[in-house]
This record gives structure tokens, C-alpha cells and sequence, in this order.
């Protein structure tokens, strides 16, 4: 395997980090092109699937076309190394918290469309940052890209790494940033975890990959909203959350919610963890503006958790320059509390009786409407992007378990039971793929007649492509060679760090050290033609190796050369040779 080398500049002032992008990898500067400071800090949601998610970033790359693909050598791109590789906690950056990554970066002014955020790639060695990582256990950490989580039902804490799909290319992010001379551009970026973190089987055991579909935020347009959840309702460790000795809630997330632009549905623009011990939340940064300059004045502001019912405070009203802890003009809107959930241990789970298609990678948005409205989202799943399915099912509150809504008011909350159109316990479910199809409505579900515990299962609708899109082939040929202990394939299709679909090649391994050789076709993956060109149609490809009980020592990860170029053509080749170790 080989590891792909980026050639680029860093240059640190003194006090304050000061970087200077360069174009290509070049470090040459002659001092007369005017610049801008940009400033870049990560912000992140929150899961109830993980306790913590490490990420270790090498460089960022800026781009005045958001259809530009990326290569080192492009003299194009405005490329900045961080001074080391950077380790960053995800899951801590919630409740209004932000990292620095970047600080007084200069950049040639202009307006840049496209921002990526580059990775090690997944032949690295372990860099110094996540060496110096240490995880809750106190050791350090294992892999540069690593999730720590709860093996289900239970108080122990498992590691496992995160295995972003070709983290070379770098997670893209498209926007319009203008960067003007002797201004300042401050940016907060959100990798939105509960939305972004995928669980799959891998040999018998949870790994991770990501879906990012990252979100930014100009932040001197933002504001704020924060409440306080009656924290003697909260389980205060993990261990009575799994006894359940006296009921109490957990896993809680908060939502603020906004109206899709067709009014079909209400969507999560930013969501946050409560703090248990004080019952304190903060939803920050909020956009107080959409993506065309409109105002944003209020969001509906969605908790949802284990153990509870699920609640709705309506138009709670955002003010730009709000922020936490601010005071006067400053000062965040305040839900009046604390909140009072009602705890409810009638829980169900839900499960696809059948694999998403027409491709396995994507996910299931579980909804409630109220009388009169339209959907809220209450809870999200990503399927596992090797078998279609949810890595495990998801928990939902059953029957007897109302929604309860407030509209918001400074001087109290008033909230009322309210049946939803699904009725109590039940739920709408839409699905998708990850990138170029429409949403779909599988219809609803509702607690399975055998109650509280149980699992209902339920077929996901295939969703359909986005108009405009087409349906593009990928005809694949792949040569093995020097295999002797891999009885394991799986071809993995990615774009922009997500997985796109994936194909099980075990059955073109020959596990004799001979070579062998296969080929097969990838259908239904979106695709641009002649007519209708589809810019980011293009995608990566890699292949997965192991050996069946021995997943984790004999884990190989082969990237395939070049990209597959979907963009005006419906048809495209992959050849990969891939040689064991």
C-alpha cells in the first residue's frame, strides 16, 4: 500500500498560531498578494451511541470551485499543514463548546467555495497527538481515528478505530466564504456526530466509518438557546442507567428544529447532549440567517432521551450576537425551567426486515407529527454499509407514551399531552441513501403486538434518484495476488469520506497464495450524463481484507488508484490489484 504525501506550508508566528496558505504544496510567497484572516474552529452534536470520537487532522485545503477535485499537485488549491497533526475529541465539543484548529490563518482574498479537511491515511503510523490521547480508561489511544463506546446493555467501555472511507481525499465542506483584505473570516464547523458516526459488523465485532455531511456557521451570525432539565429525573451514572434500580432518564438530546423549505417536515439544523449532573443545556451556535441571507428568528426546540417521553417547546425565539454566558444583549434566549420530563420505561425497538436498496449505505429518520403538523425528527439510524440493516435496533418510547408541547413563553412553559398522528409508540419512518436520492416514506410503525422490549421489524421504501440524476454502472475488475490468510473482501465505493455501496468479494479470494482474478458490476449509483452533467458524481474505491476470528491483527485496507468518473457518463471501469501481505 502506499501512503500519499502532501507537500505543504505552514509559517507560526510568536504568540498567535499565523498561517499562510500555499497553492499546490509550493512554499514560495513573494509578499504581494493581498490577504485575509480566516479563523476555523470545530463544533460538533451529539450521540447516544458513543461516549467519545477521536479525529486527527493533518491539513485543511481551500478552493474557489466547489466541483474541484482534489490533488496535491493542483497549484489551485490553497493548501495549509497544520503545524503537527491534531487531535480533537468530537463528542466533546458540544453544549456551545468550540476547538480552535485554526487561528489567524492569511489567505489570498477571494471567494472560496470549497473547504477540505484532511486525514492520515489509513496506513499511517499512530501520530504523537493520539499518542499523547489518552482514552476513559487512561490508555493511550489505539488508532489516530477512534471511537470508545458501550457494549450494548452493559457498563463497559469498548474501543474501536474509526475507519474513514479514503481519508486522503479529505471531508468536504461547500459554501461561500469570501475572504477581503485585512478582514476577518471566523468560521465554526459542525461534524454532527449523531448524524456522521456509522456502526458496522466486523468480524462479529462494532467498528465505525462516517457519513459527514459537514455544516458551517459565519460567527458573527449566530445566536444561542439554553434550559435545564430537572437533573433528580436524570440517571447520574452509567451504571443506574443500565439498572434502572429507580427509573430515571438518559441518553438525552436536545433539537433545534427547523421547517424544511418545502414544508414537508421539520429537520435538525444543531442538536447537544444534557449534562446529568446539572440537568444544563446549550444549543450553539445557532444560524440566526439560511443559506440566502434570510432571517432565522426561532426554532422548535425538540428533547428526546431514554426512559422518557419526548417533548416540544415551540418558537423559541434566536438572537444574533447571543452567546453562552452572555449577559444583556448578549444574554441567550432562556428556557424558563427546570424542565420536568415524564419518565416512561415502555420502550420498543425497531429493525429493517430487509437490506436498504438499491444501494446498502444510508440511513432511517424516525418521526412524529403532531395533530395538524408535520414530522418532527425524534430519533436518526445510519445501516451498517456491509449488510443494509441497523447495526443494532434502534430503542423508540411505545404506547401509553404521548407527546408532550409547549409554545414557549419567558415567563413559563405550559406543556400539554398531544397524540400524535401515528398515535402513541408509533412512529413515521423515511429513508435514504447517502448522496443524490430522495427522501422516501416507509409508511409507519408502531409497538409490536408482544410489547414493550420486543423488536418490530419493518421494509425499508427503496429510495429514488434526485432529478437530474442518473443511474450509473461501475464495472469492476479486481486481481489478487500473494493472498494466504484473507478469506475476507469487501469493495467499499466512497465519496467525499462516505461510504457510497459496497460489494463482497470474498468469493474471488484464493487463499493458497495464488492469484486470482474477478469482476462484477456496482448498478443504480448516481451518475451524471452528456446532457445533464452531475459535478460530484466521481468516487473512490478500496478494498477490505481480514481473516475470519482474527478481524482486528489481520485488517487490511487497500485504496484502488485514480477515481472512478461518473460526472457526464452513466458507465465507468474500475481495475484494482490488490496483493496480500
Amino acid at each position: 500500500m502506499r501512503k500519499h504525501a502532501f507537500a505543504l506550508c505552514t509559517l507560526a508566528a510568536a504568540v498567535s498560531l499565523a498561517l499562510t496558505a500555499c497553492g499546490g504544496g509550493s512554499s514560495s510567497s513573494n509578499g504581494t498578494t493581498p490577504t485575509g484572516m480566516v479563523n476555523v474552529q470545530v463544533t460538533d452534536g451529539p450521540s447516544d451511541e458513543f461516549q467519545n470520537v477521536w479525529v486527527t487532522f493533518t491539513a485543511i485545503a481551500f478552493h474557489t470551485d466547489p466541483n474541484a477535485t482534489w490533488n496535491p499537485a493542483d497549484a489551485t488549491w490553497q493548501v495549509v499543514q497544520l503545524p503537527s497533526p491534531q487531535t480533537i475529541n468530537l463528542a466533546e465539543l458540544n453544549n456551545g463548546t468550540l476547538n480552535n484548529l485554526l487561528t489567524g490563518l492569511q489567505l489570498a482574498t477571494g471567494t472560496y467555495r470549497q473547504v477540505r479537511f484532511l486525514l492520515d491515511g489509513p496506513d499511517a503510523p499512530l501520530d504523537a497527538s493520539a499518542l499523547a490521547t489518552k482514552d476513559s480508561n487512561g490508555d493511550p489511544l489505539q488508532w489516530n481515528d477512534q471511537v470508545e463506546y458501550l457494549a450494548n446493555g452493559s457498563t463497559t467501555l469498548l474501543e474501536a478505530p474509526l475507519e474513514i472511507a479514503y481519508p486522503t481525499q479529505g471531508i468536504q465542506l461547500v459554501g461561500t466564504f469570501d475572504v477581503v483584505q485585512g478582514g476577518t473570516l471566523s468560521l465554526a464547523v459542525d461534524f454532527d456526530l449523531e448524524h456522521a458516526i456509522v456502526a458496522f459488523n466486523h468480524d462479529g465485532t462494532t467498528y465505525f466509518t462516517m457519513r459527514p455531511n459537514l455544516q458551517y456557521y459565519d460567527m458573527t451570525q449566530v445566536g444561542s438557546i439554553t434550559g435545564t432539565i430537572n437533573p433528580a429525573d436524570l440517571c447520574q451514572s452509567v451504571a443506574a442507567a443500565v439498572s434502572q434500580a429507580t427509573q430515571c432518564a438518559y441518553n438525552l438530546i436536545v433539537k433545534a428544529e427547523l421547517l424544511a423549505l418545502d414544508g414537508s417536515r421539520h429537520y435538525v439544523a444543531r442538536q447537544t447532549t444534557v449534562d446529568p449532573r446539572t440537568g444544563a443545556f446549550t444549543l450553539y451556535p445557532l444560524a440566526t440567517q439560511d443559506a440566502s441571507g434570510n432571517p432565522i428568528s426561532s426554532y422548535d426546540v425538540l428533547i428526546r432521551g431514554r426512559e422518557m417521553e419526548t417533548m416540544i417547546v415551540k418558537s423559541v425565539p434566536v438572537t444574533a450576537g447571543t452567546s453562552p454566558g452572555g449577559t444583556g444583549a448578549a444574554a441567550p434566549t432562556s428556557l424558563p425551567g427546570p424542565i420536568d420530563p415524564t419518565l416512561n420505561s415502555n420502550e420498543y425497538f425497531a429493525q429493517f426486515a430487509s437490506a436498504l436498496s438499491p444501494l446498502s449505505s444510508g440511513f432511517a429518520i424516525f418521526q412524529q407529527t403532531p395533530t395538524g403538523d408535520v414530522p418532527y425528527e425524534v430519533r436518526w439510524r445510519n445501516t451498517d454499509p456491509f449488510t443494509g440493516t441497523f447495526r443494532n435496533p434502534i430503542a423508540l418510547q411505545g404506547s401509553n407514551s404521548p407527546l408532550w408541547i409547549a409554545p414557549y413563553s419567558s415567563s413559563g412553559l405550559s406543556f400539554t399531552t398531544q397524540t400524535t398522528v401515528e398515535n402513541e409508540g408509533g412512529f413515521t419512518v423515511a429513508d435514504n441513501e447517502v448522496a443524490y436520492y430522495t427522501l422516501a416514506t416507509a409508511g409507519q410503525i408502531s409497538e409490536p403486538l408482544a410489547g414493550a422490549g420486543s423488536t418490530q421489524t419493518f421494509t425499508p421504501v427503496a429510495p429514488t434518484l434526485d432529478n437530474g440524476v442518473q443511474a450509473g454502472t461501475v464495472n469492476v475488475t479486481l486481481d489478487f495476488s500473494s493472498i494466504s490468510i484473507e478469506n475476507n473482501c469487501e469493495l467499499v465505493l466512497a465519496r467525499f469520506a462516505s461510504i457510497i455501496d459496497t460489494y463482497n468479494c470474498s468469493g474471488l479470494l484464493s487463499t493458497n497464495g495464488g492469484n486470482n482474478h474477478g469482476s462484477f458490476a456496482l448498478t443504480q449509483v448516481p451518475a451524471g450524463d452528456s446532457a445533464t452533467p452531475v459535478p460530484g458524481a466521481y468516487y473512490y474505491a478500496y478494498v477490505r481484507l481480514w481473516e475470519t476470528g482474527h478481524g482486528a491483527a489481520t485488517r487490511l485496507i487497500v485504496p484502488l488508484d485514480g477515481f472512478i468518473d461518473l460526472r457526464s457518463s452513466t458507465s465507468a471501469t474500475l481495475n484494482g490489484s490488490i496483493i496480500g501481505e
